[in-house]
């Protein structure tokens, strides 16, 4: 039996998630449970979905009924977080390899990354560029009319704020391409331990 505590998100309890009996539960404050049989998995996907600055790694199983989604960061309080990264990798091993012991695993999808979160993350890495090209311009106009360095303070702000964008948004980029895995090899950029 595997089992890992996490909480999810600031306004839920702690949840407990085991693998047992051959099936996924997810059980939190009393009254809420919930279960995907290993057999009914119809598919697993490993994303990156970072918290500001702390690094978080997603597993979501999809069943006929529903999803069952685990993080790698649990929230502890208010903006704050744990970084639960190995216990969360050694989880998603465990699961895996519960997964490969039953026989109906062929139909069941394999993935690492989102479509959506990376493609979105491209669209907005080139807004950036296009917005530090804009702000270059008008720093060459600014200082082609004669007003000198500093006339050009102004561009400190947006300039730190399309750098502080584009930090964040290239990591979602380069980790969420969406492509299929095997199921006996989680990908080593996945949750890698720290």
């Amino acid at each position: 039996m595997a089992e890992y505590r996490v909480r999810r998100t600031i306004f839920e309890k702690e949840s407990m998630i085991i693998v047992e009996n051959g099936a996924l539960i997810r059980t939190a404050a009393p009254g809420i449970r919930q279960e995907i049989g290993l057999g009914d998995i119809r598919g697993v996907s490993l994303t990156y979905q970072p918290l500001g600055l702390v690094e978080r790694w997603v597993c979501s199983v999809r069943g006929p009924h529903g999803r069952i989604w685990l993080p790698s960061a649990s929230f502890v309080g208010l903006g704050r977080t744990r970084d639960q990264r190995e216990a969360f990798r050694g989880f998603v091993e465990a699961l895996h390899g519960a997964i490969e012991a039953e026989p109906s695993t062929a139909q069941i999808a394999f993935t690492q990354g989102s479509s959506w979160s990376a493609y979105s993350s491209l669209v907005l890495l080139v807004l950036s560029g296009v917005l530090a090209v804009l702000l270059l311009l008008a720093v060459v106009g600014a200082m082609a009319d004669g007003h000198g360095m500093r006339s050009i303070s102004w561009v400190f702000l947006p300039a730190l704020a399309l750098f502080w964008g584009a930090r964040m948004v290239w990591p979602i980029w380069r980790r969420n391409r969406r492509h299929l895995y095997a199921l006996d090899a989680i990908p080593p950029t996945f949750a890698p331990r720290a």
